[in-house]
């Protein structure tokens, strides 16, 4: 299968409009998926604008009445773990996937107007005929139970797509063709947004600085987890790093076996910087991927 990252120039076209009556893209679109489209409205859709006789732009299409902060064309992580990250690695391409998203800030749009369409990448009707082609879509949006959330949408064609593709409808239901499209708003679910890639990026750079980089890779898995789970208070990114440090600092010195170790140290750490109990509602899922970091770390110092 091909997972296409791309490194295109970015085009926008505006006054994209729905039609009700346009044929399915994808082979796997289905008749029921058709006979819906008379009563449904895609919020988002992808749509081919051909370049010539062989060659067609993909654009994401935003359907809705409100702008979106970013619309990212490719896939976004909760933790350095599934960048595939490791801590105690300072190579320079393990520092690279800490980042997270270094390779891929160039295709991320912000803003994205009602009615606008933002182009992905292209597909080539004779070069990719016969590869299973991936995209992988996020962008920030409301869902059916919550004011904000994060859809990710996994799309997978024989051949690329044609036409109208759409990616969810209005009543926030999946079409039949797509793999998946989630609504991301738990805390555990959220990816780290690009929104705050160059904050985060400079924080990793200060803390190399101070504390070396298997240290400091360290602190900023831990402040990831922070700011996932909103522990302590809903700061911007960079604003938890102090208790980020401490934290990390005392589970080196405490040695915790457990989760419920974990939330003391981190209670601690909070009571101190701010009012007892300011921490006291920390999840422990969250502290079992402090634990679990932690951990990690440990096995990482271990000689060979």
């Amino acid at each position: 299968m091909t997972t296409l990252a791309y490194q295109l120039e970015q085009k926008r076209l505006d006054n994209f409009k729905w039609s009700d009556g346009s044929k399915l893209s994808g082979i796997t679109a289905l008749a029921n998926d058709e006979k819906g489209r008379i009563r449904k409205q895609s919020l988002f859709y992808l749509e081919t604008v051909s370049i010539d006789s062989y060659e067609d732009d993909i654009y994401f299409v935003n359907n809705t009445d409100e702008t979106l902060r970013w619309v990212a064309p490719f896939k976004l992580y909760r933790n350095i773990g599934e960048a595939r990250a490791k801590l105690g690695d300072t190579s320079d391409e393990n520092l690279r996937k800490v980042t997270l998203y270094s390779d891929d800030m160039d295709s991320v749009y912000h803003d994205v107007l009602p009615k606008q369409g933002v182009r992905i990448g292209s597909t080539h009707i004779m070069y990719d005929s016969d590869a299973m082609m991936q995209w992988f879509i996020h962008v920030p949006y409301k869902g059916p139970d919550t004011h904000y959330a994060i859809w990710q949408f996994n799309i997978v064609e024989k051949g690329g797509i044609r036409g109208t593709y759409p990616l969810l409808w209005d009543d926030f239901s999946k079409p039949s063709h797509m793999v998946s499209c989630d609504c991301l708003f738990e805390q555990a679910d959220m990816p780290i947004e690009v929104n705050i890639y160059e904050e985060r990026c400079t924080m990793l750079d200060r803390l190399i600085g101070s504390f070396g980089v298997s240290n400091a890779i360290f602190i900023l898995a831990i402040n990831d987890v922070l700011y996932r789970y909103g522990v302590g208070w809903s700061a911007p990114y960079s604003e938890s790093d102090i208790q980020a440090q401490d934290i990390a600092m005392k589970l080196i010195e405490q040695k915790p076996e457990n989760a419920k170790a974990v939330k003391a140290v981190v209670q601690a750490v909070y009571d101190f910087w701010f009012n007892e109990g300011f921490a006291k509602n920390t999840s422990m899922q969250a502290c079992e991927e402090l634990l679990s970091l932690y951990q990690a770390q440990v096995a990482s110092q271990k000689p060979v």
